[in-house]
């Protein structure tokens, strides 16, 4: 194993040990673990546009995040509008032309918000949010897995170069099936308190959905002609890098339990 898998290696084990606690157990673990994403991806969004850290931008974009994860429903719409104006307001302040420090930062908080209060829905209810979680987090990231091994062993015809050059058909398609098998698997032998068709219908759905999230942030790195978010997390890229497939999961899970009639 070279250095760099080694690096890359431990620090998964790092990320896996910080986060199966808090996913878990729920509680105020979980609300540090929310926080603490919250501000990554907020120095994240904001260093985009100039490639320097934004100190006012990260904590603004922190307290929207925040906000919009905390407020009641009612609010979520007002939160929203008012962190927009903020955007373009420093903008003019800063006197800039081009809104890529109002769009992305806009775009990626307003997605972390959501998914944050997805969290939140699925740990307030009267379930194990801890087993809900880890069966979005298999059909995400076992696609994501899948993806990389069936791209390796058998990856010809490239996806979407202009997105993402190394992304196969073949890779896309094996990560589909292992996100499909595994969550499926799992969600019908622990998950006995949902009903089938909702783990049926989220085995199918959620492996596609991890894979637009992906492609979707990797769109935004492209913008940016960037590798990598940031480099918070050796060997991995930054936050957003990790959790951009299961942001999507989250919010089209909630909406897949709304549907079912789990969630009124």
């Amino acid at each position: 194993m070279n250095e760099k898998m080694k690096i890359k290696t431990i620090a998964a084990i790092v990320i896996i040990a910080i986060v199966i606690p808090p996913l878990m157990f729920g509680g105020w673990l979980l609300k540090v673990l929310e926080i603490l994403i919250a501000l990554a991806a907020g120095y994240e969004a904001c260093k985009l546009d100039s490639g320097k850290v934004d100190y006012l931008g990260t904590i603004l974009c922190f307290i929207a995040e925040m906000a919009m994860m905390l407020v009641p429903e009612t609010h979520f719409s007002v939160v929203v509008a008012i962190w927009l104006v903020v955007l373009f307001l420093v903008l003019l302040i800063k006197g800039k032309v081009a809104t890529d420090s109002v769009v992305y930062p806009f775009t990626i908080s307003v997605l972390i918000g959501l998914a944050l209060r997805c969290v939140d829905v699925i740990y307030a209810m009267d379930m194990p949010g801890g087993l809900i979680m880890l069966y979005v987090c298999l059909a995400c990231f076992m696609c994501d897995t899948g993806a990389y091994l069936f791209g390796v062993a058998f990856g010809k015809h490239k996806m979407i170069p202009a997105i993402s050059p190394n992304k196969t058909w073949e890779g896309s398609i094996g990560g589909y099936v292992t996100g499909l098998v595994v969550s499926l698997v799992y969600g019908l032998l622990v998950l006995k308190q949902l009903p089938s068709g909702l783990v049926i219908a989220g085995s199918v759905v959620l492996p596609l959905v991890a894979q637009v999230g992906d492609l979707s942030f990797s769109s935004i790195k492209r913008r940016f002609q960037i590798k990598d978010f940031s480099n918070l997390i050796p060997g991995h890229g930054g936050v957003l890098d990790r959790i951009d497939s299961l942001v999507f999961c989250l919010m089209i899970f909630i909406s897949l339990m709304i549907l079912f009639g789990v969630i009124a």
